[in-house]
């Protein structure tokens, strides 16, 4: 058995080289957890990118001492790239490598799957989140399992007293959040109810394709891996319960970590976007864009910032807005306004004519509000948004 004072040791000597390390020259290093929101969507797109990297579990000593000093902010995941550089927040990452690695791209390059890829990666990132968090924080059974699997993450090779005791520290923080991400009780019969109807949806979606938009991933399958993997599909009571007797939703979650799954993939010829994503796009244009809506209005009632500035609050007024025929609550937060302004940048971007194929596909389906956004001029800055006009 290893003492205390031994993995203490053992620790330190870890962070001293981890804070001298030096990148991997001929590989990525993702830096993330199983149970992190964000972390599987990172995994599963350096896998079927087939771009070379190692994954490091983020201890204690990497997520409070190493991340803090290389991206200002103890989060995950962090990908440190073989020129050095350490990329955060998984839209950037995924953005960036991009860039550097275009082949089989994961932003389709018709004008319309381009667009809905980016929808699908917000509606993911964001709007699941209340319904990942109420899976996992509102059943009692999970705060063991959680605690204990956080605390052999964070510590490994400690005791499991303290494994334990570090798990339920950082369980104690996330439940102090409940009514900041809305997954109070009293929020339980609408997520409940939310979850059904899309996670019925799209396990009759992937009944019928491998992923969103065909035979590959696009941007929008990494949005919904993360709250579909870490929370729903991991924690145990929710993976019984919500994704063992939706078969082809399983299914889809194994192939999203198979880089063979999508060997020589294409997305839907002709622009396509399945009728059978229907549901999500009316959780998208009735229930997303009231959020977003919401959101950007009270960042604009916040005081200007200046453009360099490298400080901006993350969660705002508290806010409602529709969700499964019921009114959801939780606080407005920045970041998702700069998520919007990146969706509405994608379109700008686009000739003319490929701005009218998205404008008619949009009509055709009611989402003509997403055009309408009012957004304020924001800047990401870490995990929120700074208004700076």
């Amino acid at each position: 058995m290893v003492s205390a004072k031994g993995s203490l040791l053992a620790s330190a000597a870890a962070l001293y080289g981890e804070l001298f390390m030096s990148s991997d020259t001929t590989r990525y290093t993702l830096f993330g957890a199983d149970f992190s929101y964000y972390s599987g969507k990172i995994r599963s797109y350096l896998l079927h990118k087939r771009l070379p990297f190692i994954e490091r579990r983020a201890n204690a000593w990497i997520y409070l001492a190493l991340l803090p000093r290389r991206v200002k902010a103890a989060v995950v995941p962090v990908v440190l790239t073989p020129q050095g550089e350490w990329l955060q927040d998984s839209s950037v990452i995924i953005d960036e490598l991009e860039q550097r690695s275009p082949e089989c791209p994961v932003v389709p390059v018709t004008p319309v799957q381009r667009f809905a890829s980016y929808l699908f990666e917000l509606w993911g990132d964001e709007f699941l989140l209340p319904l990942a968090m109420h899976t996992r924080w509102n059943r009692a059974e999970h705060l063991p399992w959680y605690a204990k699997e956080a605390g052999q993450v964070l510590l490994p090779g400690w005791p499991a007293v303290m494994q334990r005791w570090m798990g339920g520290k950082i369980a104690s923080g996330m439940r102090a959040h409940v009514q900041t991400l809305g997954f109070g009780l009293d929020m339980a019969p609408v997520l409940t109810r939310f979850g059904e109807i899309q996670l019925d949806g799209l396990n009759a979606h992937f009944a019928q394709h491998k992923f969103l938009l065909g035979n590959r991933p696009c941007l929008g399958d990494y949005g919904l891996i993360g709250p579909l993997y870490a929370h729903i599909g991991r924690d145990p009571l929710s993976r019984r319960d919500l994704i063992d007797p939706r078969p082809h939703l399983k299914a889809w979650i194994a192939r999203m970590f198979d880089p063979h799954s999508s060997l020589g993939g294409e997305f839907l010829a002709d622009d396509q976007i399945p009728s059978t994503l229907l549901p999500a796009l009316r959780s998208i244009f009735d229930e997303l864009l009231p959020f977003l809506q919401g959101c950007a209005d009270a960042v604009r009632r916040l005081p200007q910032l200046p453009a360099d500035t490298q400080q901006a609050p993350r969660f705002l007024e508290p806010l409602s807005y529709p969700m499964a025929g019921a009114t959801h609550q939780r606080a407005a937060a920045s970041y998702p306004v700069w998520m919007a302004q990146r969706l509405l940048a994608v379109f700008a971007a686009m000739p003319a004519a490929e701005q009218q194929q998205v404008r008619a596909w949009l009509s055709s389906v009611g989402g003509e509000g997403v055009l309408q956004l009012d957004l304020p001029k924001v800047k990401r800055v870490g995990l929120a948004a700074a208004y700076i006009g």
